[in-house]
């Protein structure tokens, strides 16, 4: 008895004859070996006629496939299998661990070495008294944390569910809005865990440069004729810029941006900014914004808020459901108390001082250098250089690791720059300005 053909294998296992199943069935079979690198698929009219589709249909599914990287249909040789994809790996990320290594002084990622965080033993022996401590089913919020982010949120959300961190905001909100192949609006530059993101999904940036008062609007508008699913920027205290969006740029994107495009909001900083900006004013049934507090309350308080539309965050909690990735109640009522308590609020306020003046102190230094340097509240410095791999790699042998531009570009940018987190100088600024300002000026010649 002959082997089954590729052809037999696909109809054999398609319950449902649609664009999506197609896809889907096509990828688990190479996943499972049952498509082997080198394989040579179907026509699209075979397919078609076999499995009683449209050719757009199959052709669709073919398009999607060799944007996942499964499949490839060359001039001669038809359409063939390349094998299962490499695993997705967070390049940019591990290239910002990396920097962190033993004998290195980390001024690239952001932290605050040397600050006071407010005192966490409080908040969590408030936690421990809730009287919903332990019990078995989770819940998207707790109603003290609820209470605690509506305060301060810039628009009125329809929900909100808490998260692991920013990037597992970021991530399970892309990923429930994202297929391979689809269009991203973001900023340019923007945090580099973003495109890692976009690239484990086979989603295609289209990059946006982000101007003094928010993502440039002409080239915003001239953006959605890529027909994006989704538009994700920072509108407060922008990684790696230190920007902020202005309340004239969020009313003037609001006039064009189509009705139906979901927003993705990110801030890691709003509790520096606290008369921050959200196009959430304007279109509160679009946009959905995912903070985070880590940088004020330390590494191991890593929790997110996300608030905006019922539909994704209906579906985002849908999805934690079926993990165990929902955040405990004893953490969420630790960063409610963190957020409300007088005594936290004023340690909070320390802090943020503290980040502002270690900003101001290094930028001056900064510019006493000649160095262009915008203001901002800090921490972030996104500093003009002659070359940054030059740069990046001349700090390092002088013990200090900031991050090369590249890392933040969804395209090429038009000036080279590095990423300084002015919130790790602690009392020698004009020491690290001036290595700054030397690994910037040409070698010695001879």
């Amino acid at each position: 008895m002959e082997d089954p053909t590729p052809l037999d294998l696909l109809h054999s296992r398609m319950t449902l004859r649609t664009t999506a199943a197609l896809t889907q069935t096509v990828a688990d079979m190479i996943a499972a070996g049952l498509l082997a690198p080198g394989d040579r698929l179907p026509t699209v009219r075979e397919v078609a006629e076999d499995c009683g589709m449209s050719r757009s249909a199959v052709g669709e599914a073919w398009r999607e496939l060799g944007a996942r990287g499964l499949i490839e249909t060359r001039r001669r040789g038809g359409t063939v299998v390349l094998g299962k994809p490499p695993t997705p790996r967070a390049l940019r990320y591990e290239s910002m661990i990396r920097s962190t290594v033993s004998g290195v002084r980390d001024l690239a990622n952001i932290r605050t070495d040397g600050l006071t965080y407010p005192d966490l033993s409080r908040a969590m022996a408030w936690s421990v008294t809730q009287p919903r401590l332990h019990e078995p089913f989770a819940e998207p919020i707790t109603a003290e944390l609820e209470d605690a982010v509506r305060r301060t949120w810039p628009f009125e959300p329809e929900r909100f569910v808490t998260m692991h961190g920013l990037m597992d905001g970021v991530e399970l909100a892309l990923s429930l809005l994202v297929k391979p192949g689809d269009a991203v609006i973001v900023e340019s530059p923007t945090h580099g865990r973003i495109l890692d993101v976009l690239e484990a999904l086979g989603a295609r940036a289209v990059a946006v440069e982000y101007g003094v008062e928010g993502p440039d609007l002409v080239a915003l508008r001239r953006a959605l004729v890529s027909k994006p699913v989704a538009f994700v920027y920072q509108p407060t205290g922008q990684m790696p810029s230190g920007r902020s969006v202005t309340e004239g740029w969020a009313e003037a994107a609001a006039e064009f941006l189509p009705d139906t495009l979901p927003i993705l909001e990110l801030s890691q900083l709003s509790l520096l900014h606290p008369d921050h900006v959200s196009l959430g004013r304007f279109r509160p049934r679009q946009v959905t914004q995912i903070r985070s507090y880590n940088l004020f309350f330390g590494a191991d308080m890593r929790v997110s808020v996300v608030g905006g539309t019922s539909e994704l965050i209906d579906a985002m909690w849908m999805r934690l459901t079926y993990s165990t990735r929902f955040v405990s109640r004893l953490v969420q009522g630790a960063l409610a108390f963190l957020l409300t308590d007088d005594a936290s609020r004023r340690e909070l306020d320390a802090l943020c001082d503290g980040v502002r003046d270690r900003f101001r102190l290094l930028a001056d230094a900064l510019r006493a250098r000649g160095f262009e340097v915008e203001p901002s509240a800090g921490p972030c410095i996104w500093l003009p250089v002659p070359d940054d791999h030059s740069v990046c790699t001349r700090l390092s042998q002088q013990g200090i690791a900031v991050h090369p531009g590249r890392f933040f570009q969804a395209a090429p940018f038009p000036e080279e720059r590095v990423h300084v987190n002015s919130a790790a100088v602690d009392g020698d600024h004009e020491e690290v300005a001036e290595l700054i300002a030397a690994a910037c000026r040409p070698f010695p010649i001879g």
